[in-house]
């Protein structure tokens, strides 16, 4: 049983930018796959950084 309780920033506009990074979530496609396997710490790491990431 998986007891993570962050959730993806997923907002379902899966679009790539040339960098790899989704114009949507702002995640790597990296991320993505690997979110469900990642604690908890890894993924609030994440939701940090994407508060600052630029997706152009």
């Amino acid at each position: 049983m998986n007891n993570q309780t962050i959730k993806t920033p997923c907002v379902d506009i899966c679009k790539y930018n040339k960098q790899n990074f989704c114009v949507g979530c702002k995640r790597s496609s990296d991320e993505i796959s690997g979110w469900i396997h990642y604690s908890d710490e890894m993924r609030q790491a994440i939701m940090q950084d994407l508060k600052n990431r630029k997706i152009d």
